[in-house]
């Protein structure tokens, strides 16, 4: 059954649950859209949809489906969804991902700091698994497109977030995503996404739907929380971001906002890092190991 939304545009969001992509469906909610937000924790979801709900004072304007958009039949029925329940699709940000934890090989060791007689590198199965983050953001173009091209819709707009990760890489760490080997799964998977925005945008460039991406940095978030809260480790990482300090929710959220808007109707194949300059002070680099 379609509801009646008073002609307001509509925001579908994924990884919409926490952190900055619950702050981008807080955004676009005050400004006035209705938002489908998405995360595969339904628990989750329907709080943070509450909480943006009783923000804005109107429950009709915000709801939430959870599942897999790595999974292509779950994509189509969020993009039904949100055309059943608001009647179109103007905008859909990818935001949902995958991350993993380091593989141990022994007790207290990381894959990266094992020895070169086990690997340094990464089985194939963890590439698959953070490869699920490429085939959502895939799906939910796909089904998106199919939706948005339907009626007279115009400045439909289709943004990608992804990660500093996916822009540099680390000589030494004990984390997947900064690893020894100087590329890992995620990393792999958040560089992928700037290939697809560029290659969707060109393709859809003269049908009015406008693709673009945003590259957060570190950011306060829940995500974040045990970092934000260790002074001494907050202090390091500030020091390494030349604007030397980590950014609010709101300033990756608002990005978003400007780009579905008509005051970025010329924008498209675009990737935007917010991120304080970080990775204009850490430049791509691959560590050879002998």
């Amino acid at each position: 059954m379609i509801h009646s939304n008073d002609g307001r545009r509509v925001a579908v969001i994924t990884g919409a649950s926490k952190g900055f992509g619950k702050s981008i469906a807080e955004e676009f909610a005050k400004a006035g859209y209705c938002v489908l937000m998405n995360s595969l924790d339904e628990k989750e979801l329907k709080i943070a949809a509450n909480d943006i709900s009783n923000i804005i004072g109107d429950s009709d304007r915000v709801n939430y489906f959870a599942g897999d958009i790595s999974q292509e039949n779950f994509s189509e029925s969020l993009l039904d969804n949100a055309v059943e329940r608001f009647g179109r699709v103007d905008v859909l940000i990818n935001n949902g991902k995958i991350t993993i934890e380091p593989k141990k090989i022994n007790e207290g060791e990381t894959l990266a700091e094992s020895s070169l007689e086990v690997s340094p590198y990464f089985v194939l199965e963890e590439f698959e698994r953070v490869n699920h983050n490429i085939k959502g953001v895939y799906f939910c173009i796909k089904a998106a497109v199919k939706r948005m091209l339907i009626g007279n819709k115009t400045n439909c707009s289709i943004i990608n977030i992804s990660s500093c990760q996916g822009c540099m890489t680390q000589s030494a760490s004990n984390s997947y995503t900064e690893s020894r080997s100087g590329v890992d799964p995620y990393t792999d998977s958040m560089a992928n996404i700037e290939t697809i925005t560029k290659s969707v945008a060109l393709e859809l460039a003269d049908t009015g739907i406008r693709v673009n991406g945003i590259i957060p940095g570190l950011v306060t978030t829940d995500l974040s929380e045990e970092l934000i809260e260790n002074e001494q480790k907050r202090n390091q990482k500030e020091m390494e971001i030349p604007i030397k300090r980590i950014a609010r929710p709101q300033e990756i959220s608002k990005v978003a906002l400007f780009l579905a808007s008509e005051d970025a109707s010329y924008i498209t194949g675009a990737m935007i890092p917010v991120d304080g300059g970080l990775v204009l002070s850490r430049p791509n680099y691959f560590v050879e190991i002998s």
